[in-house]
């Protein structure tokens, strides 16, 4: 009986230590729950530092050093525009166009033309265009007329054509530029 009282005891003892130990362990979040939880801390708080720390960087650092010019081409790179003498049509403000496009609903171009030549290299040019400025106007008119207004609004495409047929139609030289000192599309 000595032995069972015993035995009784020390189940008793055991119980109450596993008891105990039940009671001391927490009880709440677990632990690999908490490490977790505290290496994703770390990671967000670092990278915001490192945002914060680039985006102050690259505001104050962008600040000192910013120029407010034109880069200054070298006179290498500079591209010189020739001195063209000037054919005016035998009027001060050159020729003054009026004609209508070929469009469905018809459109009035307003320009007033004048050529740009090289007078050095084309010297009898002046001669030609002097002879043939009736016929040279009824070709721009002509060229203006058949066209719609969506082939008309390139000017540059529009100086280009034309100076292809003025040129087409002179056989002492040719004119190098087509200046329009007014150039205007309007609508009825």
């Amino acid at each position: 009986m000595a032995d069972e009282e015993l035995e009784l005891d020390n189940a008793l003892e055991s119980d109450d230590k596993d008891f105990i130990a039940r009671a001391k362990k927490p009880r709440g979040i677990p632990e690999r729950l908490v490490k977790v939880l505290a290496f994703i801390a770390i990671g967000i708080v670092a990278i915001v530092v490192s945002i914060t720390v680039s985006v102050l960087t690259f505001r104050f650092m962008d600040r000192g050093n910013r120029t407010r010019q034109f880069p200054v081409l070298s006179e290498e790179y500079q591209t010189a525009i020739p001195a063209y003498s000037i054919w005016n049509f035998f009027v001060d403000d050159g020729y003054d166009l009026r004609t209508q496009t070929s469009d469905q609903e018809r459109f009035t171009v307003s320009a007033k033309i004048k050529f740009g030549y090289d007078e050095t290299k084309y010297k009898e040019l002046v001669g030609e265009l002097a002879s043939k400025n009736d016929i040279l106007m009824d070709a721009i008119r002509f060229y203006f007329s058949q066209r719609t207004r969506a082939q008309l609004v390139d000017e540059a495409a529009v100086k280009m054509e034309l100076k292809n047929k003025v040129n087409s139609l002179l056989s002492q030289g040719e004119v190098e530029q087509i200046l329009f000192l007014q150039y205007q599309i309007i609508g009825l």
